[in-house]
C-alpha cells in the first residue's frame, strides 16, 4: 500500500486485533466544514469501546506493531500505546523503549477513560518530555483541550501532537501556541479543508502533521489524504513539509 501511493515510510500505532474491517466514515466535515465534529464521533467511539472494551487489546498490539517494524526495512514507524492497565508507565516505557526504540506514544481518551489532571496522563507526558519524544494524543472534550493548553503552557519542551485538529478553535482563541505544538490533519471526511487551512494558517505548515487515521479513516484514505495535501493552495516547500518534512525533523530520522 505504502508503494502503491508513494509512500516512503508509516507512523503506527495498535487497533483492533486480528480485524479485518475496513471502514467508510460519512463524509462529515462536507457537510459540516466549520465544526469541530469529532466531538460527534467521540461520542460513538467511547461507547463502542465501552461496550468491547477492545483497549485490553492495546498491549498485545504494541508488540504486534513492533513484531511489523522488525520486518518492514525501517519503513514502520512504531509509537507505543499507553493504558490505564499499565500500572508502572514509566517502567513500561523505559523496558520497552530499550527493547524496541520507538519513537513516540500515544495517549486516547475515548477509547478509555482519564482526566488530563490524573497521575497517569501527567506520568506519562513527562516521561515523553523528558524523553524528547512526541505525546500523540486524541482528546475527548473541549474542557480536555483547555487543561492541555494548560499542561503545556508550562512543558514548552513537550513535543504534543494533537490528533484530528482536536480543539484548534480553542486554542486560537486563547492565543495559544509554540514550536512544539503540532496538529495532525487526519482523517479528512472528518477534517474540512477549511479547518485544515485555518490551522496551516494559524501555527504554519511546519507544525501541522499529515495523517490518515486508517483504517477508521476509510478506504484508501492513505491516497486521498496525500492527494487532498497535493491539492491544498499551498507552496510546493509547505506540501512537503506536511506530507513528510516536519515528522522526519519531528523524529529525529
Amino acid at each position: 500500500m505504502l508503494d502503491k501511493c508513494g509512500a516512503n515510510k508509516a507512523v503506527i500505532v495498535p487497533g483492533e486485533l486480528n480485524s479485518k474491517t475496513e471502514y467508510s466514515l460519512l463524509d462529515l466535515a462536507k457537510i459540516f466544514p466549520k465544526r469541530n465534529v469529532v466531538k460527534v464521533t467521540n461520542r460513538l467511539t467511547k461507547l463502542v469501546m465501552k461496550i468491547t472494551r477492545k483497549v485490553k487489546e492495546i498491549p498485545e498490539g504494541n508488540e504486534y506493531v513492533y513484531n511489523l517494524q522488525s520486518h518492514s526495512n525501517g519503513r514502520v514507524i512504531q509509537f507505543v500505546w499507553i493504558t490505564t492497565a499499565i500500572k508502572n508507565p514509566s517502567k513500561y516505557l523505559n523496558a520497552k523503549l530499550a527493547d524496541w526504540n520507538f519513537q513516540g506514544v500515544k495517549l486516547h481518551q475515548c477509547w478509555e477513560t482519564f482526566s488530563i489532571d490524573s497521575d497517569f496522563f501527567k506520568e506519562v507526558a513527562i516521561w515523553t518530555e523528558n524523553h524528547d519524544l512526541p505525546l500523540f494524543i486524541h482528546l475527548y472534550s473541549d474542557n480536555d483541550v483547555l487543561k492541555i493548553l494548560d499542561f503545556k503552557r508550562n512543558h514548552p519542551n513537550l513535543k504534543l501532537i494533537i490528533a484530528h485538529l482536536f480543539g484548534l478553535e480553542i486554542f486560537i482563541r486563547k492565543n495559544f501556541k509554540d514550536k512544539n505544538l503540532f496538529f495532525d490533519s487526519s482523517p479528512l471526511q472528518l477534517i474540512s479543508g477549511l479547518r485544515l487551512n485555518r490551522a496551516i494558517d494559524y501555527v504554519g505548515a511546519s507544525n501541522v502533521l499529515f495523517g490518515t487515521d486508517t483504517p477508521y479513516g476509510g478506504k484508501n484514505n492513505l491516497y486521498k489524504s496525500i492527494e487532498r495535501i497535493n491539492n491544498l493552495k499551498i507552496s510546493n516547500e509547505d506540501k512537503q513539509l506536511i506530507l513528510g518534512l516536519n515528522i522526519k525533523n519531528l523524529l529525529k530520522i
